[in-house]
Formats: structure tokens, sequence, C-alpha cells
């Protein structure tokens, strides 16, 4: 058994691990790092199945590249799988506007599709004498861990989440001896998630009360409809900008992976979509703007900011991580956003809501214990080695990019 992390391994993004079991190898994930350029993982090494998590770029991104040069059986949930194309193809729109260099073109995103093999929670099924099994991650919707089973089990969650959200229902242990699990909040816990909710809504009812507007810059994947489902109750005219409109819709029509469809659907009924340029307009009667990009680095978010940028009664109200780097932790950090290529500072209120889709220290450490497993390998993260105490009862490995871990 040998497996080789072509990314992702010491780092959050562009996570990819190739599997070799002997008579049969996979590659999980093959993602990149939303940088300017993007960062790419290892190149690509012939495998027998590619397995993909989620369709987050730093998990998916790079999936075409693979199939530019191999042929190969892909494997997702349909959520999964009808998620990924806008954001392949939007990455392929913001290479040609910035210039970069293009690792794939969309003949390459038609490749990916017609090797697609739909697989469902719970089901099982081979490749050659590797066995394997689909199960929800709780991390995004169609989100998946993996276990490959030859003589031994192997565990892979991709990213993982274990509590329950307004959208969907929180990863389950499943026993393996070997466990590949991301580490991405090693050594910091999250506020309790229905505290971060409740504060978020009062602090957008005390700034809707004065007058102002709440911008919410939101990943289209997951957090936008999480968003959605949190606060369509409250009353408020809630428009809906960006790519979050083409993922909503996709959602609509790939049923059964929220603790709910009929509540997600009544609470889309309560937003107003913007589509165009005229109704981005229109949006001057919105009380809340949820709009990508969520890192503020493009898409419609810095036009709404734009037209508010000197009232002190409107809010930006952040509820993602933001890369460094990036818009978003320029804001934060400096209280300054790039747009359109000058330098500016917002008097608008700025506030972060960790509503992260990532397990915390603790809940990874609870997670681990439950699986039981005789061998942890810690990636996606830069701090793993914070999880090394409370994991001192069990074999830890902490790989590196190209490094080839072997096990008998």
């Amino acid at each position: 058994m040998k497996i080789k992390f072509l990314g992702g391994a010491e780092e959050v993004g562009r996570l990819a691990i190739k599997m070799d079991f002997g008579g049969s190898s996979v590659m999980v994930d093959y993602g990149l790092i939303p940088e300017k350029p993007p960062e790419y993982p290892l190149p690509p090494e012939k495998v027998d199945g590619v397995f993909l998590t989620h369709s987050h770029l730093d998990h998916a991104g790079s999936l075409p590249v693979y199939f530019n040069k191999y042929d190969s059986s892909f494997y997702a949930t349909l959520m999964t799988a009808n998620s990924i194309r806008p954001m392949l193809e939007d990455t392929i729109k913001i290479a040609n506007l910035e210039g970069y260099t293009k690792m794939f073109n969309h003949d390459d995103v038609s490749q990916l599709y017609s090797s697609f093999v739909p697989v469902n929670y719970g089901d099982a099924d081979s490749i050659k004498d590797l066995d394997f099994q689909a199960f929800n991650a709780g991390h995004i919707p169609g989100s998946t861990m993996w276990k490959f089973t030859n003589g031994s089990e192997y565990l892979v969650t991709g990213d993982l989440y274990t509590r329950d959200t307004n959208l969907l229902t929180g990863a389950q242990p499943v026993k393996a001896e070997n466990l590949i699990v991301e580490s991405t909040y090693a050594g910091k816990n999250h506020e309790d998630r229905q505290k971060v909710i409740d504060r978020l809504r009062s602090r957008i009812r005390e700034v809707i009360g004065t007058g102002g507007k709440v911008i919410l810059p939101t990943f289209a994947v997951g957090r936008t409809q999480e968003l959605i489902m949190i606060l369509a109750d409250m009353g408020y005219n809630i428009y809906v900008d960006g790519m979050g409109n083409t993922i909503t819709g996709i959602y609509l029509h790939t049923p059964g992976f929220f603790r709910s469809g009929s509540e997600f659907k009544k609470a889309i009924k309560k937003t107003v979509p913007i589509r165009n340029q005229r109704e981005r307009l229109e949006a001057k009667n919105a009380d809340i703007i949820i709009t990508t990009s969520g890192m503020l680095d493009g898409g419609p978010v810095l036009s709404h900011i734009r037209g508010l940028l000197d009232d002190d009664k409107s809010a930006i109200f952040i509820t993602g991580y933001q890369v460094e780097g990036t818009n978003g932790r320029s804001l934060l950090e400096n209280g300054t956003l790039n747009i359109d290529g000058s330098s500016v500072r917002p008097k608008m209120k700025v506030e972060f809501f960790d509503l992260s889709a990532h397990a915390g220290h603790d809940d990874l450490i609870k997670f681990i214990d439950a699986v039981n497993p005789k061998r942890v390998i810690l990636c996606h993260g830069e701090m793993r080695e914070k999880l090394l105490e409370d994991l001192a009862n069990y074999e830890v490995i902490l790989p590196y990019n190209g490094n080839v871990l072997e096990f008998s």
C-alpha cells in the first residue's frame, strides 16, 4: 500500500491523494488553491478511478487537468457532479480575464463528465480488487467520505463537519483501520453555531433598524444556501446575486441531500434572485444582499459595496474563512479593499461571523476517537501538530507533498 499526496498535505487547498493498493489505484480529489494565479497540485499520475469528495475548487478545481492527460472513471455523488461544472467554467473565465495561463479548457471539462459514475451514500461497489463505499461528510450538499477496502480499510474524509446545520445533517463516524482526515482547524474550536446565528440575526436587525443595508459576501456553493435558510424567516427583502443562484438551481433539481428539502424550497421562495444588470440596479430595494464572491476578490459583491462605501449605517458581514492575500482578508485585518485598482476604506461596519463548515479541534478528536483507527494521517491543515497531544494513543502520520507513505 502506497499513499502519495500530490497536494494538500501540509497546506489547506489543492488536495490530491494518490492511493496505490497494489492491484488497483485511485486518486481522491485534485484541487487548486484559488490564489492569483491559482496554485495547482503536482502533475497527475495514472490511476484506475478518480474519487471526488465535494465540489469546492480546493478539492475539484484541477480535475480537468487530470482528464486532459489520462482517461479514468470519475466517481462522485450526483449533487457534487452537478455542482462542479459552473465552478470549473468560471475558473476558465477568470483565467481569461486575469491573463493567467489556463491549465485546462472547456473540452477538458466535458471529458471529465464523459467518465462520470454516480454514487449514492451507502452504496458499495468495486474497482478491480478494491471495494469502496460513500458516506455523508456533512460539509456541503453532496460532500462525501470515501471508504476503501482491500484487506485493510482506509477512510478518507475530505472536508468534514459533524454537527447538524440548517441545511445538512452532520457526518457520522465510520469504522476503519486507517483514517485520512482533514485538519483545517487543528488547535481551534468554533463558537457555538447557534450563538453565532443568533448574533448575526441580531446585528442584521440593528443595521436595518437604523436605515442601513447588509451585504453578505458569500461562497456560492453551500454557504449561500445556508444563509438563505438562516435568514429567510426574518421578514426582510433578501436579494441573492452571483453564482450562488446557479448553484441553488442545481440544488433544487437534485433532491435527497438536505435535512429538509421542503424547508429549503420554502426559504428560497422568500428571496429575490439577481440575474442581470437591470435587476442588480433594483437591489437598491434590498435590506440584505447575499452575493459572491465570498472572499471579495471578484463577482458582483464589489459593485454592491461600491454603492455603499460612504454609508456608515450599512454593514459588510463576513461568514467564511478569508485566504491570506484576498480582499476579504485585507478588509478584516486592515479595513481596506481594492476596487477597480484603487485601495479604498469603506465607512461601512465590518464584522466576522464564524459559520465554518469544517469541524473544529474538539469535534475532530471526537470523530477520530469514534472511528477508532489504528493509524491517523493528518492532511489539509497548516497547524496539524496541534492535534498530536490529543491523539497520543494513535499512530499519527504527518505527510508532506510529494513524499510516498508505504504500509505493509
